[in-house]
C-alpha cells in the first residue's frame, strides 16, 4: 500500500511539472497580436497605448498568440521581448514570472 501511495504522489508531482514551461516571445495586445514582435520603440508605444485603452495583453511566441490569464504579471513589459515561466492551458498562459530578454 505504501508503494502505491508513493507512486501516486510521484505521478502527481510529475504531472504538475509538465505544465510549467519557459517560453520566449513578445508581449503584445489582442488587436495587433503578432504585428509587434520586432519590439521596436514604436511597437512598445502602440502596445502600451492599446492596453491602456482596454485591449487585452497577449504573448506571442513563434507563430502562436497566447491569451494571458493574469495580465498584471506582465505590466511594464508592453511590447518587450521577454522570457516567461508559466503554465499553458490550451491557448492561454498563466505567467509565473517574466524577464526581459537581452538585446542582440
Amino acid at each position: 500500500m505504501k508503494i502505491l501511495a508513493a507512486t501516486g504522489l510521484f505521478v502527481s508531482f510529475c504531472a504538475f511539472g509538465l505544465n510549467a514551461e519557459t517560453l520566449n516571445g513578445t508581449i503584445s495586445e489582442e488587436h495587433c497580436g503578432a504585428k509587434h514582435v520586432a519590439a521596436t520603440e514604436a511597437d512598445q508605444a502602440c502596445v502600451k497605448k492599446c492596453m491602456e485603452g482596454g485591449s487585452a495583453a497577449v504573448f506571442v511566441s513563434g507563430e502562436k498568440v497566447y491569451k494571458i490569464e493574469n495580465p498584471d504579471a506582465v505590466k511594464g513589459h508592453e511590447g518587450h521581448k521577454v522570457s516567461i515561466d508559466g503554465k499553458l492551458t490550451g491557448d492561454t498562459v498563466h505567467v509565473d514570472s517574466v524577464k526581459m530578454m537581452a538585446e542582440k
